[in-house]
């Protein structure tokens, strides 16, 4: 399997159906995050996969590729970066809907319960 088809079938397919599904969900909010995200994947994974291509730590077969190469990698690597960051993104924004980072809110139900917290080490004496 080509690095391009493995793109296509595995990430690509996920992408479209994520966009065509949710697509009016996301807000300009989420995909601000996303874009600041794809940048420092980016700024965080060429030059390493840069440098273990260089280094032989591993390759591309060329018949597997499109043999457009930047630097050590070739196109379809660096599409990788970006497209496995848009897929996980969206699927990530779609399982967080409706869900609250913020921890609950505290209800009183009983009268020890309304009495200020103590610190901690502390104890009442009671006669």
């Amino acid at each position: 399997m080509t690095y391009a088809r493995f793109l296509g079938l595995f990430v690509v397919l996920p992408i479209v159906f994520l966009a065509i599904r949710y697509g009016r969900t996301y807000t300009r909010r989420e995909m601000g995050a996303l874009g600041i995200l794809m940048l420092v994947v980016y700024g965080a994974t060429m030059p390493w996969d840069n440098l273990a291509v260089k280094w032989g730590l591993w390759h591309f077969r060329p018949d597997l590729i499109w043999g457009i190469v930047v630097g050590y990698l070739p196109l379809e690597e660096y599409l990788f970066f970006g497209l496995q960051t848009v897929l996980v993104g969206l699927w990530v924004m779609v399982r967080l809907r409706g869900v609250s980072l913020a921890p609950p809110a505290r209800t009183v139900t009983s009268k020890a319960a309304a009495e200020p917290e103590r610190r901690l080490g502390t104890r009442e004496v009671t006669p």
